[in-house]
């Protein structure tokens, strides 16, 4: 390195404020990263920038990530429009190679001598890279389509006609006097309806005056992550999807639309009559409660716990025919760690090969009810098992 750390570091400072990348989080992040790790002399993979910037987990047959050659190609394409305009005459210029994932440190001396000794060539040379480029990101975003496509459940989703809708399992409130003296929300574990509340009421009439039913929902963690990765399947697969919260769901959306639940095994509304008449060789309960039922006396219950050490969740992955020859898949858990993991793992490519192949294959069958077991600890996850499937 024949350049001032100090230099580099003003530069970098000046570039992830400049209008040009300000906005972009992805971009200054990753700009830092393959400073930091050029400066230190490192040429970092495509693994490593998952893992140590962006927190993949990848597993042993995961292939190459597409999402970080899409990073580099963008920050390059950030960087050059930069140095066209805010950073034209800075005495630094920062460059990342085609096919390298590390930062060169050049003076603006070096590149006007380099142009005035040979301008068409590179130019020819860099036109043909683009094209290259251009081609492979075209061609291996079609192949990621394709191999998304082709796997089970997702395919299913995308080759149908019918449109998907994504339920999303909301938590029912009311409103009440709050021991502050203010009026807020309250929610009760124990009450997820209309018709749970009005119980409430029948039972304790002086609660009438005290409590009122709020229009107001929420969501927990789980929502969000799980969303995200649903969205990014069918962002691949080309598949539009519309988002419903489960507490608006209306009788006519079962037979309409294909439908992807997530949610908790006390929040399903519409659809715990269609889990509850499924026949399950386990079944899984807590204390306030059976969430899934089995007419074998002797088969295993399991019981989701939950202490300041660990959590321990049975999550329920459902993919069954709904009403209308359309197809309905569940995720269902009872804390936010069994689903976040398990539709994270739902939607890896790798780990959708490797289910085809080892538990649908000895089936025979597209349709299937899967038990994982998944710990962890404040709702992140630290391990993820297969039960069973049938």
């Amino acid at each position: 390195m024949n350049f001032d750390r100090e230099l580099i570091n003003r530069q970098l400072k000046k570039i992830i404020e400049s209008r040009h990348f300000n906005k972009s989080k992805i971009s200054c992040d990753l700009l830092e990263y393959l400073v930091s790790t050029s400066l230190e002399e490192k040429s970092p993979k495509e693994f490593t920038i998952g893992i140590e910037l962006f927190g993949k987990k990848y597993g042993e047959e995961t292939k190459p990530d597409a999402n970080i050659r899409v990073y580099i190609h963008n920050l390059r394409k950030k960087l050059n429009d930069y140095y066209e305009e805010e950073g034209s005459k800075d005495p630094l210029v920062f460059e990342i190679e085609k096919g390298k994932y590390n930062v060169r440190f050049i003076s603006r001396k070096d590149i006007r001598l380099k142009k005035q000794t040979g301008y068409f060539y590179p130019f020819l040379i860099s036109l043909l890279l683009l094209a290259g480029t251009v081609y492979f990101y075209m061609t291996s975003e079609k192949k990621e389509a394709n191999l998304w496509k082709d796997l089970p459940v997702w395919q299913d989703f995308a080759d149908d006609d019918k449109k998907t809708l994504l339920v999303l399992g909301d938590y029912f409130v009311f409103s009440g006097k709050l021991p502050t003296g203010n009026v807020g929300i309250y929610r009760d574990f124990s009450i997820n309806s209309e018709v749970e509340y009005e119980h409430l009421l029948d039972k304790n009439p002086e609660l009438v005056q005290s409590l009122t039913r709020s229009p107001l929902t929420y969501l927990s963690k789980m929502s969000a992550f799980c969303q995200n990765d649903i969205q990014k399947v069918f962002a691949k697969t080309g598949t539009e999807v519309t988002i419903k919260l489960s507490s608006d769901i209306q009788p006519t959306d079962l037979k309409e639309y294909n439908i992807i639940f997530i949610g908790n095994y006390k929040n399903m509304g519409l659809f715990e009559n269609i889990v509850r008449e499924l026949h399950f060789s386990f079944g899984i309960s807590s204390g306030s409660g059976q969430y899934i039922f089995t007419s074998d006396p002797c088969a295993e219950v399991y019981a989701p716990e939950n202490s300041d050490l660990k959590q321990t969740d049975y999550s329920l992955v459902v993919y069954m025919e709904g009403y209308n020859n359309n197809r309905y898949l569940f995720f269902l858990c009872t804390q936010d760690i069994g689903n976040i993991s398990t539709v994270g793992q739902m939607t890896n490519p790798a780990f959708m090969e490797q289910f085809r192949n080892n538990q649908l294959k000895p089936l025979g069958q597209e349709y299937f009810k899967a038990l994982f077991k998944v710990e962890g600890i404040n709702k992140t996850d630290l391990s993820f098992e297969l039960l069973k499937v049938e």
